[in-house]
C-alpha cells in the first residue's frame, strides 16, 4: 500500500541534489496533496522519489514528540491507508447510528461527527500506520477496553468511539480538553492540565470544534 511506511524521521535532505522529490500529504479533510515542495513545519508527508520509488514517511521540523498512553484512541498521524477498496463515504450515511450512540452517552451527536470527520474521513476501513481502525481510528487495546469485538463495523465502532469520547468528557468536564486527550490520550493533557502545547493537537482541537459548528442543526428564529 502507498502509506505502509517502515519510519517517521526528523526533515533531512533525502537524496542527492538535483533528484527530484515527490511528497504527498494528506490534508485535514482526507483528500491527498502531491507536491515537489518540501513538507512545512509541522506537517507529515510521505516522499517518493526516482531512486526510493518505495516511499518514505518523514515529519518537518517543528512538531513536538507525541506522549502515548495505554487508553489513545488512537495514532495521530495525517496518514493512513485503507484495509481494502477505498471510498470516501458520505457524511450523512452514519447519523442513524451516531445519533444512537450518542443519546445513549449523552454526547452532543454534532461531536461525534466532527471527530468521525477528523479520524476517518467517514471511512470505516480506515486503518493508520500503527492499527488505528475503522470511523473514530480506535486502536486494539482501546476497542478491547471498550468492548467492540469489530473496529470495522460502523455501528460497533461509533459506539465504542462515542463510549471513549463520554468517557473523556467525564473527566475534564472540558469539551476541548476532551478534544485533545482523544488526539493525544489523556497522560499529556494531565500533565499541561489542558490542551498540550502540541501543534498537531491544538489544531486537531481546532478542526473538531470548527467541524462541530458545521453539524450543529441551524435553528431559524
Amino acid at each position: 500500500m502507498l502509506f505502509m511506511a517502515s519510519c517517521i524521521v526528523c526533515w533531512a535532505p533525502l537524496v542527492e541534489a538535483g533528484e527530484a522529490r515527490i511528497y504527498v500529504i494528506r490534508e485535514a479533510d482526507g483528500s491527498l496533496r502531491f507536491t515537489n515542495r518540501p513538507p512545512q513545519a509541522g506537517e507529515e508527508a510521505q516522499v517518493f522519489t526516482a531512486r526510493n520509488g518505495g516511499g518514505r514517511l518523514i515529519r518537518a521540523p517543528g512538531l513536538p514528540p507525541r506522549l502515548s498512553s495505554d487508553s489513545r484512541a488512537s495514532l495521530r498521524s495525517p496518514l493512513f491507508h485503507l484495509k481494502g477498496k477505498s471510498s470516501m463515504r458520505h457524511p450523512s450515511q452514519y447519523d442513524n447510528v451516531i445519533v444512537e450512540a450518542a443519546g445513549i452517552h449523552r454526547v452532543d451527536p454534532a461531536l461525534v461527527k466532527a471527530v468521525i470527520h477528523a479520524e476517518s474521513a467517514f471511512n470505516p476501513r480506515a486503518v493508520s500506520p500503527k492499527g488505528a481502525r475503522g470511523l473514530m481510528q480506535l486502536m486494539p487495546g482501546t476497542a478491547r477496553m471498550l468492548g467492540v469485538t469489530n473496529s470495522f463495523s460502523p455501528t460497533s465502532n461509533i459506539h465504542g468511539g462515542t463510549r471513549y469520547l463520554a468517557q473523556l468528557l467525564r473527566r475534564y468536564r472540558n469539551e476541548a480538553h476532551a478534544i485533545a486527550a482523544y488526539n493525544a490520550g489523556f497522560v499529556p493533557v494531565d500533565r499541561y492540565n489542558g490542551i498540550p502545547p502540541y501543534s498537531e493537537t491544538r489544531e486537531y482541537v481546532r478542526r473538531v470544534l470548527q467541524l462541530k459548528k458545521k453539524y450543529t442543526p441551524q435553528r431559524n428564529g
